[in-house]
């Protein structure tokens, strides 16, 4: 296969994983990407996709830290700075030389160094897997802000222990102390580059702008290159280009914000550009991870040197001991605080079970033992083969573990939602807007605008209501868009409606399913649902070719008889969707079922007065520009007496501000397409 081909089915995999992710959102996207890489690794995706460990480290976890030193709290990890320093340095030797020793004694065929080797690259935390992991737990501040800590600088001393290591199997010798002055000079050495490339950064954007040549895509590109320029200057003299990275991150946000048009272009910009950049660097991670383990499980577990039973267990045991060296020198650490503080000592029971099962492995932990031929000098070393399947195996335990257990240990996220206030400043502003389309001869595009902000509302109330109630919601969106395509197929079927007629139709069902929140309804059903609806699709293109319907000259305007006959489908659903809902009640909530219904009916009057269609096309094409426009005026002016009156805190007024500002940017965007609105005018003012 071309290589071209490998990329394609390599980026196929990273898209997939979102929308497989948004259909089991319960299941981690992490885990979800491993297991597509794995399956990568079985057409042979190891030959073209490759991963090359400095390259690596260069190109994937630099940016990614430098992005987290960029985002992160530094005075709230300062506040930790002494277990931070403890779990970056002394927890990740512990567990170098415990891992080592085990690893020894369980497959002596490996030497003591390689197999200190081993416990190196397992020793550093892997920040971008406990960050998967822990995105949708609620994590106390001080533990999230410790681990974040941990992951900035710990990889510096993983890579440093396995450098000792490497140099202990090839020369037979280790000096502490030479291990203790080489992590210093690394560490500081790679921070004062970070610096150094941080304060370059900007003296040369100040000088772009003494010479006025500032431009928001060169600024961009220079900020994209900080972490890769960081990394290789640092590598080249010799110093952690990690810590280097980490350090550009954080001293490039630290500077001072300039409050100008320019800055806040720049800024939202240089956010968004660096979310997909993080995105598809940490999918990258995950996808590699799977290929890589393919490439190394199947050759080991082939090899008749050692029982596959055997192999297993000792990845078990291994990583057995990981988490239990990590929880042990916390025990170590929050006995002496508790004593100092004359706390009890169960206080902190919480804060080291997390702490310890946060401690999981990923891609880093693999590219760093792939580094062994490298620095032996040769390519090939008999017992590399095993020590990869040994790091690999606990890599993989490891983060399967933190998927399982942190969990039990907190919470998932649950985000405070009141939006009593905003709804009431939305429906002022509806009002005011009805009042204003009195005295217009033309009210369709205030009607669209009116029908936005009733959609806002409705959002906000169904947002303000409990998980529950929102997973019932979701379960009757989709019954009802069940009914919907099912009606539309039998209709179809029956002739009762003709080809043009049915593609409109299934467009609206299209757009009621991007309504419904997948993780608030039965993955199964939902799937069910969609494939359901593709079947269909499928069946129907067939049939078509088989009919010769298929090059058949396409018509743009649907007849009178055609629209009856649409309504007709329609007024058919509803009457179906109303009874489905009746014979509901009871089951699910009342005002729930009422709300449904309502909503249901008032579409259908729409359609009656042949106003649907218009005023569904201006809801979704920007074409009543100026009616938007005195609704975020309204809604600004009403925001501001909210907040003037103590009904709202300034950081509330400050969001609601904000999504205004959002809203209206996106409303003024001039080179929205017309397109589709023009189209449907004219078939309106054309059509028989």
């Amino acid at each position: 296969m071309h290589a071209i081909y490998y990329v394609i089915a390599f980026f196929t995999a990273l898209i997939l994983s979102n929308v497989v992710n948004k259909i089991f959102p319960k299941v981690p996207l992490p885990l979800i990407q491993i297991i597509l890489g794995f399956g990568m690794g079985f057409i042979g995706a190891e030959n073209v996709v490759r991963l090359n460990p400095e390259m690596f480290l260069a190109l994937v976890v630099a940016p990614l830290l430098f992005r987290d030193g960029q985002e992160a709290n530094v005075s709230s990890i300062l506040k930790h700075w002494k277990l931070v320093g403890y779990l970056a340095f002394i927890v990740v030797f512990a567990t170098v030389f415990s891992l080592g020793l085990t690893v020894h004694s369980l497959l002596p065929a490996i030497p003591l160094a390689a197999c200190f080797a081993v416990g190196a690259s397992l020793g550093p935390t892997d920040v971008i897997a406990v960050g998967s992991i822990s995105s949708r737990l609620e994590f106390p501040k001080r533990v999230s802000n410790v681990l974040k800590g941990e992951g900035l600088i710990n990889d510096a001393s993983g890579i440093i222990a396995f450098q000792f290591a490497i140099a202990a199997l090839t020369t037979g010798k280790f000096s502490l102390l030479d291990a203790g002055w080489a992590v210093a000079f690394s560490a500081v050495g790679g921070a004062v580059v970070g610096f150094l490339v941080a304060w370059i950064h900007k003296a040369v954007t100040s000088l772009l702008e003494e010479v006025d040549a500032r431009d928001i895509t060169g600024y961009l590109v220079i900020e994209i290159f900080l972490p890769f320029l960081a990394f290789f200057i640092s590598e080249e003299i010799g110093v952690s280009g990690i810590i280097a990275a980490v350090v550009a991150g954080i001293m490039q946000a630290s500077s001072f914000k300039q409050i100008s048009l320019f800055d806040a272009q720049l800024d939202t910009v240089t956010n968004t550009i660096w979310n997909t950049i993080t995105f598809a660097l940490n999918a990258v991670v995950f996808v590699l991870l799977g290929i890589e383990l393919q490439q190394v499980f199947l050759p080991t577990l082939e090899s008749d040197v050692y029982s596959n039973v055997f192999l297993f267990v000792t990845i078990i045991v291994v990583t057995a001991l990981l988490f239990v060296t990590r929880f042990l020198c916390l025990v170590l650490y929050y006995f002496v605080i508790s004593r100092r503080r004359k706390q009890p000592f169960k206080r902190y029971m919480q804060d080291m079970l997390l702490t310890t099962f946060s401690g999981v492995k990923g891609t880093v932990s693999i590219a760093t033992i792939l580094l062994t031929p490298e620095y032996l000098g040769i390519d090939h070393f008999v017992e590399r083969p095993l020590m990869m399947f040994v790091t690999a195996g606990v890599t993989l335990l490891s983060f399967i573990v933190g998927i399982l257990v942190l969990p039990l240990l907190s919470e998932t996220k649950q985000v405070s939602k009141n939006h009593l206030v905003e709804i009431a400043i939305l429906d002022e502003v509806v009002a005011q807007l009805e009042e204003d389309a009195k005295n217009l001869r033309d009210k369709r595009a205030m009607e669209a605008a009116i029908d936005n902000y009733r959609l806002r509302i409705q959002d906000l109330i169904v947002d303000s209501e409990s998980d529950t109630i929102k997973k019932d919601l979701q379960e009757l969106r989709l019954m009802i868009l069940q009914i919907e395509i099912e009606g539309l197929e039998e209709a179809y079927k029956k002739h009762e409606i003709d080809e043009l007629s049915y593609t409109v139709y299934k467009r609206y069902t299209q757009e009621m399913e991007r309504v419904i929140i997948h993780k608030f309804v039965s993955s199964i059903n939902f799937l069910f649902v969609i494939l359901k609806r593709m079947l269909y699709s499928i069946l129907h293109q067939i049939s078509d070719l088989r009919q010769g319907r298929g090059t058949e000259k396409k018509r743009n305007r649907l007849t009178h008889d055609e629209r009856k006959a649409m309504r007709n489908v329609y007024l058919v659903n509803t009457e179906r969707i109303l009874t489905a809902l009746e014979n509901l009640e009871g089951i699910y909530d009342e005002q729930l079922i009422n709300f449904l219904q309502a909503e249901r009916i008032r579409q259908t009057e729409l359609l009656h007065e042949r106003a649907f269609i218009d005023r569904v096309i201006q809801r979704a094409i920007p074409n009543n520009t100026d009616e938007m426009m005195r609704g975020y005026y309204l809604e600004r002016k009403l925001i501001y007496e909210y907040e003037d009156e103590g009904l709202l805190s300034k950081r509330e007024a400050q969001n609601l501000r904000r999504n205004v500002n959002t809203l209206e940017s996106y409303s003024l965007k001039e080179n929205y397409s017309s397109l589709p609105y023009e189209f449907f005018d004219y078939l309106r003012h054309h059509g028989n």
